[in-house]
């Protein structure tokens, strides 16, 4: 029979109520067809006003608990008891240590220096000599010697310029005023708002279901939504033949992956529409809701409605860009040739880098690519054509060069490595989107490959409001350090007993992650992890981009010779952690606070 620890300093009235309510709450982990928003509810009645005493008086906003610092976490109602083993005293002994280090944490007694990601490990920037936080460094997965790249080339939307969550509103209405208007929707869609928090990048949806899936590293459903509804697992295994790993045979018939961010419009407008079916009791075809979602979305792009009303009011959609300019010019002050390819059109390119740049920006680049079409670009042999820079014309004359400042349309990679006599493995290309811009670009030409991944700093400004994300960091890490010391001193035997303790320790790692995911995104989580484990988006970063960051502005920080080393991720905590010391018996690692 497992035993659980003792409390000190904490559970002051409601001694058994704390652990086995925040239980009760945090099982919807594991309880089919509910979402991770089902946590928010339950907890709420751990937290209370900053200055307050004993529980909220009051309910509190969906949310508020697990996004701001506004109110925070009681600690004499929040700290987890952990379990005991019944016979073995030195597995028990590295729990009291745990149990120690996790309530001195929820008490305040200590102020361990693991932090959340933003404020650990800083680094001191070269441009003003301010401290930058981890949303301003640039990760590396490979060695890139910036000193030996002699061309950088640029994406142009979500790469060279940014977007506020407006345009996705934008398209968001297209859409759904195209399903109405051409696809003969019933006229409640027009009630249809975007919810910019539901989904996340790097779903995939299946075709055959309309079901938004989120995969694990090794291609493992981890889980679904049909509409705003989680899918029961039961589901997920009748679904996929009675396995959650998908094979890549059925990835390749059933689900097309949501890898940038304009997808995300696609993924919300998806799970609004199948919940409308469903909860009206209208009969309809999955794969054919799912066709005509991604035409409505398509449309906004393809006929230019998009780009027009961008254009008319810029400074509504396009986010202010402070140093981009200065990143340019250094790059090209010290050798380095520019080039920009875009899939979007020259007169939408030209107004929004005239925006973000100036009115010559066209002096900072060698070549301009627009109507690219990629991945098409990468993996087709295409001629160019000249497009005029003044009326948008297409001229009908061969390319055998480009000229300086010229705008070409159409094209491929290898007709411009050869034009240019550029070698691929000193090319430097940077964009948003994994797949159009960077999979095939590394995968045939050695072009070293640099993605935009937005989230970072999203997720780390949550990470750092939120206390509670705190909190549950700190006690996975101190759970899973626990793993790793209790299972050397069980040896290589196991006994029920072993087995059932390591088991409740699992389950609790897998509750706590839970609210480390909830922080970021009440359904889905991280775009890097699938509940415990890597997403299969965290895994195309790792393998199809040497470089990562949040933003095309962090190059200003680091210098055109610099040389990047793999260092883990954004993710990565420090080896030599005084929490950890602390739990192996140096009572002098964390320091007391006063």
């Amino acid at each position: 029979m497992i035993q659980f620890t003792s409390t000190p300093l904490v559970l002051c009235f409601y001694p058994f109520l704390a652990l086995s309510s925040l239980q009760e709450a945090l099982s919807s982990r594991t309880s089919p067809g509910r979402s991770r928003s089902a946590i928010s509810m339950p907890l709420r009645q751990f937290i209370r006003p900053k200055g307050g005493c004993g529980r909220a008086s009051s309910p509190l906003q969906p949310r508020a608990d697990v996004t701001t610092n506004t109110r925070e976490i009681d600690p004499e109602l929040f700290v987890p008891s952990l379990p005991l083993h019944p016979t073995n005293d030195k597995v028990n002994s590295i729990l009291s240590r745990c149990q120690d280090a996790i309530s001195k944490i929820y008490t305040r007694a200590a102020d361990p220096p693991l932090k959340p990601p933003s404020s650990r490990g800083k680094f001191q920037s070269s441009e003003d000599g301010k401290v930058k936080g981890l949303e301003n460094k640039i990760f590396a997965n490979a060695y890139v010697n910036l000193d030996k790249i002699d061309v950088v080339g640029f994406d142009y939307d979500y790469t060279l310029v940014s977007y506020g969550v407006e345009l996705q509103s934008l398209i968001y209405e297209m859409a759904k005023n195209s399903l109405v208007e051409h696809f003969r929707y019933p006229t409640n869609v027009h009630k249809f708002k975007y919810d910019p928090d539901f989904a996340i990048r790097g779903l995939a949806v299946d075709m055959e279901t309309a079901w938004l899936c989120q995969l694990s590293y090794s291609s493992d459903v981890v889980l679904a939504y049909n509409g705003r509804s989680r899918v029961s697992d039961d589901e997920l295994l009748a679904a996929y033949q009675g396995i959650s790993s998908v094979t890549p045979e059925i990835r390749k018939q059933r689900l097309r992956p949501l890898n940038d961010l304009f997808s995300m419009v696609e993924a919300c407008l998806l799970a609004d529409v199948v919940d409308f079916f469903v909860n009206t009791g209208i009969p309809f075809n999955p794969r054919s809701v799912v066709e005509d979602v991604l035409k409505a979305v398509g449309s906004a792009h393809v006929t230019g409605a998009m780009h027009r009303a961008v254009l008319e009011d810029i400074e509504k959609y396009v986010t202010s860009s402070h140093h981009l300019r200065q990143i340019l010019e250094r790059f090209k002050d010290n050798g380095k040739k520019l080039w920009l390819v875009s899939n979007s059109q020259f007169w939408y390119v030209d107004g929004g880098m005239r925006h973000v740049v100036g009115e010559d920006w066209r002096d900072l680049f060698e070549v301009v690519i627009v109507g690219a079409s990629k991945p098409g670009f990468y993996t087709e042999k295409r001629p160019f054509r000249e497009v005029s820079a003044r009326t948008g014309r297409i001229k009908f004359k061969p390319i055998e060069e480009l000229e300086e400042q010229g705008v070409y349309t159409h094209g491929s990679i290898q007709e411009l490595l050869r034009i240019t006599k550029a070698k691929g493995s000193r090319v430097l290309y940077i964009g948003d989107s994994l797949f159009a811009d960077l999979v095939e670009a590394r995968r045939r030409y050695g072009i070293t490959t640099g993605a935009v991944i937005s989230e970072i700093e999203e997720e780390m400004e949550k990470q750092t409001k939120s206390t509670m994300w705190r909190y549950a960091r700190l006690t996975t890490h101190v759970l899973h350090h626990s793993f790793r010391l209790i299972q050397e001193e069980m040896g290589l035997s196991r006994t029920e007993d072993d087995i059932q303790l390591l088991d409740s320790l699992e389950a609790e790692v897998g509750r706590w992650r839970d609210i480390q995911e909830h922080v970021i995104n009440a359904n889905f989580g991280s775009i890097f992890r699938s509940e415990t484990v890597t997403s299969k988006f965290a895994a195309s970063v790792k393998r199809h981009a040497d470089l990562y960051m949040s933003s095309v502005e962090n190059l200003r920080f680091y210098s055109t010779q610099q040389r990047f080393y793999p260092d883990g991720g954004h993710e990565s905590v420090p080896f030599n952690d005084p929490l950890l010391d602390y739990i192996v018996g140096d009572d002098n690692a964390i320091q007391m606070s006063d």
